[in-house]
């Protein structure tokens, strides 16, 4: 069964994230998808063209975003809690062409306490073009509070901290 996967950060405050955001007119505007089956999360883009790296090649900046944005999600939709980018291993196989729909997927590799792996690639129809592994780590309430600033967590968003 393919779910869309709902964005819980959407009211987060000051949130206009460049990947994930609706109204960011020059993010990305990921949605996102889970597939129960498969055990993963997906996005599908047809990149804009000042997403552009060399002509027709999809910048490899804006891969690294896809890559790190599917993974959170992937492992956000199964875990519930808020995790920060600590390592992405990132393999660019092939030029990622701009004038076609992409299909940027992510699974849970490895979860052991606070340290949640997640592979995820970067397609073209059958094509993989680009793979990396990323790790998340858990932060706890102490940690997100220096981060992100106390006051900006709600009951809502308090439920998303590992303690």
């Amino acid at each position: 069964m393919i779910r869309e996967v709902e964005n819980s950060f959407l009211d987060f405050p000051g949130n206009n994230c460049f990947a994930c955001h609706p109204n960011n007119s020059h993010g990305l505007r990921l949605k996102f998808y889970a597939d129960d089956e498969r055990k993963e999360v997906f996005s599908k883009i047809k990149p804009e063209l000042h997403f552009n790296g060399f002509p027709g090649i999809l910048h490899g900046g804006v891969q690294c975003a896809l890559i790190d944005e599917v993974a959170y999600w992937a492992m956000f939709d199964c875990i519930k809690k808020i995790g920060l980018t600590a390592k992405i291993d990132l393999s660019y196989l092939k030029p990622v062409p701009m004038d076609t729909e992409l299909v940027v997927s992510g699974k849970i590799s490895n979860h052991e306490k606070r340290r949640v792996e997640v592979e995820t690639v970067i397609k073209a129809g059958k094509d993989i073009l680009t793979k990396a592994n990323v790790l998340y780590f858990l932060p706890n309430r102490k940690a997100l509070f220096k981060v992100f600033g106390e006051e900006n967590f709600n009951e809502k968003f308090l439920s998303f901290i590992m303690d």
